[in-house]
């Protein structure tokens, strides 16, 4: 994990439309785009990844209403996010923020830093660890912190 870890502990949120293999629709992307408003617009943090035009139409939204996001990376911090880790991960996303803000937004990998990304633009292991840290099943996250060894155990 890379950025601010306080937003584990808030409302999270994710966008099941988003993930599977595509090619999406550009209805499908509007679409895609207003719920993403909606969670934001709703107090919510997104979970989202960067893999596919689906996610980073997603991942935009909260740039342009000056939100938090968690992204989810399939590779390291290093490849994304620049050798000074300040690099926005994708071309769509630097229109909006120059660089990235590890005080606002959280990037999540379970890669080692220096690990180069599966460039598949259909990642079922990304979309099951969105939909797991959005739904707080990821267990030694900060979210779990308080919870019982056998609510961990059911996870």
């Amino acid at each position: 994990m890379y950025g601010n870890t306080r937003l584990l502990k808030g409302r999270l949120e994710w966008i099941l439309a988003s993930q599977g293999p595509g090619p999406h629709s550009p209805a499908e992307l509007d679409a895609i785009e207003r719920e993403s408003e909606r969670i934001v617009l709703a107090g919510a943090t997104l979970v989202c990844g960067i893999h596919n035009p689906a996610h980073q139409r997603a991942a935009i939204v909260p740039l342009r209403w000056g939100a938090p996001r968690i992204l989810v990376l399939s590779g390291g911090f290093l490849h994304h996010l620049g050798e000074n880790l300040k690099e926005e991960p994708f071309r769509a996303a630097r229109l909006w923020r120059y660089q990235w803000d590890p005080h606002t937004d959280l990037a999540i990998s379970r890669r080692a830093p220096d690990k180069k990304p599966t460039f598949a633009r259909h990642n079922p292991t990304v979309d099951r660890l969105i939909a797991r840290i959005a739904s707080r099943k990821v267990a030694g996250l900060l979210f779990q912190l308080g919870r019982s060894r056998e609510d961990l155990d059911e996870l």
